[in-house]
């Protein structure tokens, strides 16, 4: 049965506002159910765009006279092709986070500062409706089993995570990590007060002497966006592997490979970031960079930088000291090495550790030198 035949429609129908809102919230829901392979095969261009538009304008033509058929064409086209109320929040650059615990509760991230928008979806099922769209869209699964999904949005720079119920007790959450369209320099860093003219004068001398870097502070604080920075200021022709989960990094040096992990894109196989560091070792790398260390690929990523590799990454951590224990408990379960000489061994792959909070460098910590080199005025 096709979508408008699964509709209970009146001839000649005198509809209020609300029942027309729940025609086009019933037609959404059926494009999704019915549509949804066809959906992310246009995302991926492998079907030509103008099929999918052939499929909704077969929809919108036999309810005309139901429904404004221009009303419809935005609603579909808003959750199909766009992100609806949170379109102006995903085209300002200056915004970093979107977090919507719940349907009618939206907040923001600029610089580190959290604010509360004054949108809100129209409801749970609204709400439900556009974050299962949006997972399908960029081919990920969604649904009672698989409760959490998490995609990327290449086109955009965005990583978006969903939570549905069972999952979650008050229904479906969502965040979308935003990405800058464009790498920021270490000088533009600096103009927008992430490092003063000290920590940039450390941090271009040991980029310049090809030092491997760990970034480290909590969710939002800017580590990837130093990473990028760091990974634009290195050498021309250094050959780097940059590894991901989720693309987040998108470098503009001609001379870096990115590799991640894309959902279902390995014939069923399963693939880790463990895989891509050690199948990099054929590649004849300088450079070996993680996008955020968070489970087995920690070894793999030490002993890179233990082998004369230069190896740069992010992890969540409170502080410098902090991340080098908490890349000693990630490594801890895959080696037999004693805990001293574990972090021996991590300190000498590592050499230097920048840790950021809210935007700012506030520790620059030499494990080469066992000192710290930069502390934030005030602090």
């Amino acid at each position: 049965m096709g979508i408008v035949q699964s509709l209970s429609i009146p001839e000649n129908p005198i509809l209020q506002d609300s029942q027309k809102g729940d025609y086009i919230e019933q037609i959404l829901e059926a494009l999704l159910q019915e549509c949804a392979m066809l959906i992310s095969d246009v995302e991926e261009k492998k079907v030509d765009e103008s099929i999918l538009m052939q499929e909704i304008e077969k929809r919108i033509t036999r309810i005309r006279g139901v429904i404004n058929p221009e009303r419809l064409r935005r609603s579909v086209f808003d959750y199909l092709y766009g992100y609806g109320i949170l379109q102006p929040l995903i085209e300002d650059e200056a915004i970093s986070d979107i977090d919507i615990p719940r349907y009618d509760f939206i907040t923001y991230k600029t610089k580190g500062i959290t604010k509360k928008s004054p949108l809100v979806f129209e409801n749970e099922n609204a709400f439900n409706r556009f974050c299962k769209m949006l997972i399908i869209r960029h081919g990920g699964i969604i649904n009672d089993v698989d409760n959490h999904c998490r995609i990327s949005d290449v086109k955009n720079r965005l990583r978006v995570n969903v939570c549905i119920p069972p999952r979650n007790v008050y229904g479906t959450s969502m965040n979308i990590r935003k990405h800058a369209m464009g790498t920021l320099s270490l000088q533009q860093l600096m103009d927008l007060g992430m490092l003063d003219e000290v920590a940039f004068e450390i941090l271009s001398k040991n980029i310049k002497s090809n030092r491997s870097i760990l970034i480290c502070g909590k969710g939002a604080a800017g580590k990837t966006t130093l990473l990028r920075a760091v990974i634009e200021a290195g050498d021309e022709l250094e050959r780097m592997l940059i590894c991901e989960t989720d693309t987040e990094l998108y470098p503009q040096k001609k001379s870096v490979i990115v590799q991640y992990l894309k959902k279902n894109a390995f014939g069923g196989k399963k693939v880790t970031l463990s895989d891509l560091i050690r199948e990099g070792l054929t590649m004849h790398l300088d450079t070996y960079c993680i996008g955020e260390i968070i489970g087995d690929e920690a070894w793999d990523f030490v002993k890179a930088g233990y082998t004369d590799h230069r190896i740069l990454g992010t992890i969540h951590a409170s502080g410098c000291e902090d991340a080098i224990q908490r890349l000693a408990m990630l490594c801890e379960m895959h080696t037999h090495f004693p805990h001293e000489q574990l972090m021996a061994v991590i300190k000498r792959s590592v050499g230097l550790v920048i840790y950021l909070k809210k935007f700012q460098i506030h520790e620059i910590y030499d494990f080469s030198l066992d000192q710290c080199v930069y502390k934030k005025r005030g602090q």
